[in-house]
């Protein structure tokens, strides 16, 4: 049954949608544990901003970006920015920091891709540079730094990154004839920077029976349903749900929404679990607004927010 699923996610560190899709891809993980086979290809959502959008180069950019954010929160319940200062001026620095950590591991890589995102929509600090990025991910367990540090310039570094971004520029005919542009977090391939490409996240599940596409914004039963149809049966091996605890035992930090969706709780019992570990010390809560981002307390004084 190992990896009898590949999953392909194309994705990008700024992108607010795949932030928000968090929760149901770790949900994916443990419910389904090693029955599936995930690869991550960062996209680059933004390359220059100046090209992708000018106006949020000005001086109220970062005003602008937030408050768009606060409207994908309000459908994803993730934390977002109260402010910015600025708008990233690119995503490519992130994404390319994501393929040097794969140089090392490729769970190191998915812990430096989730800080690049808390760094973004939970710190409120951009990641368009080395010097932020390195900050971002400075104690991510078995991470090099130094070795990160000089692999964000690296040719191979560089040239893996191009082929996930020009990967993410071939999009599936499915994508292409989708006609969903009225829903929030539409699937349909977009054209931006002068190239198609699938929006993000997009998720393809591959299996003996085919293929599925999931792209865009999907409720949590459009994973299963691609699931089940790849591979008949699979439904029937899913792990029930883990406590808040063993969550963040296998993350070290989670939103309160993330809480709710793998831990299968309404908000109130997530918010009482949870605050119930921080006054024992046990987790650590950073809030944004009216939404927390729990770590464990290690996690917490490796990036100064203990």
């Amino acid at each position: 049954m190992a990896g009898a699923v590949e999953v392909t996610c194309y994705t990008d560190p700024g992108c607010s949608w795949a932030w928000g899709t968090e929760p149901k891809l770790r949900k994916l993980t443990f419910e389904f544990g090693e029955g599936l086979a995930w690869s991550y290809v960062m996209g680059g959502l933004v390359g220059n901003m100046e090209v992708y959008a000018s106006r949020l180069c000005r001086e109220d950019g970062g005003a602008r970006l937030a408050a768009y954010w606060r409207e994908v929160a309000a459908h994803t319940g993730m934390p977002t920015p109260v402010a910015l200062s600025r708008a990233y001026r690119s995503t490519d620095p992130a994404c390319r920091a994501v393929k040097a950590a794969q140089q090392q591991e490729e769970e190191v890589a998915l812990r430096v891709l989730r800080r690049l995102r808390e760094s973004i929509f939970v710190l409120s600090r951009p990641t368009d540079n080395g010097e932020e990025i390195l900050e971002a991910v400075r104690g991510v367990p078995r991470l090099d730094l130094g070795r990160l540090a000089c692999d964000l310039e690296d040719s191979q570094v560089e040239q893996a990154y191009r082929q996930d971004w020009e990967e993410t520029r071939r999009p599936n005919e499915y994508t292409m004839a989708l006609d969903d542009d009225s829903r929030p977090g539409a699937g349909k391939a977009r054209l931006t920077e002068g190239h198609w490409r699938y929006v993000f996240p997009t998720v393809i599940f591959q299996g003996p029976e085919g293929e599925r596409t999931a792209p865009g914004w999907q409720p949590y039963e459009a994973y299963l349903a691609a699931i089940e149809a790849v591979v008949p049966g699979t439904s029937a091996t899913r792990l029930p749900p883990p406590e808040p605890r063993q969550l963040l035992d296998q993350y070290g930090s989670a939103a309160t929404k993330e809480i709710e969706v793998v831990c299968e709780m309404d908000r109130q019992a997530a918010l009482d679990a949870m605050e119930a570990l921080e006054k024992e010390g046990v987790v650590v809560g950073w809030r944004v607004g009216e939404e927390v981002l729990w770590m464990l307390p290690a996690e917490a004084q490796s990036r100064g927010l203990d």
